[in-house]
């Protein structure tokens, strides 16, 4: 593709709903894990945060991705501590982040487990993850295989493979219930005329004001998780944490520690 192609398309997608909506949703979740921190380390998995935390020389945001252009978009837009690597072999040390925001990341690798493991490692204990997938298997579609997706998820899905790496979920709830309904009925209607991948990459722009309609709808439902777990959606979105290792306190019984004392010298009572 296209350098100033390709470019025009991530400054499209970075302007649209979903993209503006997930964006304020994983800010959320950092605000939440820094309060009250006067040190915090922030790793954005995918650059889709587009954290800056300028007003506060304690607070550092690193943003991750694994693709050249996207990091150069990120550049030219004022998106500064960029590294290149890949989400499964993160080139960063472990126990060194307070949180990591991942939006759409894990249905684009092939093994998901092992970039849930490499997130675990490079988090503190402790430490935060929120992320966000897509939802719904049966949704899936030409957007999903335009956007090199594996896979789509379910709660339960998500909830067992989180589990699987180790973490503690606090929460995991659907998103963009808005548009449950409408995404059934268009794939519906796709799989009747079968609409190629080309034609609906020509038209996937959204009307401005359709676009900042959905924001605001949304932005009520971003309002609305606070409180309950919606039960369905297009996007599913999850609060997980790494355990904090406790120390353990052992009593050694008393015979045990007389037995445990050395030994006393040959010929002494």
């Amino acid at each position: 593709m296209d350098t100033q192609l390709e470019f025009e398309t991530l400054r499209r997608e970075s302007s649209s709903w979903w993209y503006v909506t997930r964006r304020k949703l994983l800010r959320d979740a950092v605000v939440q894990t820094v309060r009250n921190k006067r040190e915090a380390r922030i790793l954005d998995l995918g650059c889709t945060a587009q954290l800056e935390f300028s007003n506060s020389p304690y607070l550092r945001v690193l943003n991750v991705h694994s693709g050249l252009p996207v990091l150069a978009f990120q550049q030219l837009q004022g998106c500064r501590d960029l590294l290149c690597t890949r989400t499964e072999e993160l080139a960063l040390a472990s126990n060194s982040f307070d949180a990591v925001v991942a939006g759409d990341i894990l249905q684009t690798l092939p093994d998901d487990l092992i970039a849930l493991r490499e997130m675990r490692r490079v988090l503190k204990d402790g430490g935060s993850l929120c992320l966000t997938v897509p939802a719904y298997p049966a949704l899936w579609g030409e957007d999903d295989e335009a956007g090199g997706h594996q896979r789509r998820y379910t709660a339960s899905e998500l909830r067992r493979k989180l589990n699987n790496s180790g973490f503690e979920i606090s929460r995991v709830s659907y998103l963009v219930a808005i548009g449950f309904l409408p995404a059934i009925l268009e794939r519906v209607g796709k799989n009747i005329f079968k609409k190629s991948i080309g034609r609906r990459r020509e038209s996937a722009e959204t009307p401005a004001w359709a676009n900042s309609g959905m924001v605001t709808l949304l932005d009520c439902e971003r309002q609305l998780i606070r409180v309950i777990n919606l039960p369905f959606g297009t996007r599913l979105v999850c609060w997980a944490r790494k355990p904090a290792l406790v120390a353990e306190r052992v009593t050694v019984p008393a015979w045990e520690r007389q037995w445990s004392r050395r030994p006393l010298p040959q010929g002494m009572s």
